[in-house]
């Protein structure tokens, strides 16, 4: 499941992987984009409370309206991303 451009979760018989998009740069080929995994977890639910959580330690906390942008912004990502899951299995 893909949540925006920079997030997905994946799966398997036992856990839930959350990945980051990242570009690799080695030194003698051409820059990749590759994922990282930032976490694994028991179910969506805490996969996605691990997203909001990184993603709002990432503003280092400058103010709440910068935070709560941030919380905005992925509230909207995870909502675009679960219709899109409904919509598929509609």
């Amino acid at each position: 499941m893909f949540i925006g451009k920079k997030w997905k979760i994946e799966s398997d018989s036992l856990n839930i992987t959350l990945l980051r998009k990242v570009i690799r740069k080695p030194k003698d080929k051409l820059p990749y984009e590759d994922w990282e995994v930032e976490g694994y977890f028991s179910n969506v639910a805490n996969a996605l409370k691990g997203l909001v959580d990184l993603e709002v330690k990432e503003t280092e906390l400058k103010d709440l309206q910068t935070v709560a942008k941030k919380i905005d912004e992925l509230e909207k990502l995870i909502d675009k991303a679960l219709k899109g899951i409904k919509n598929a299995t509609a």
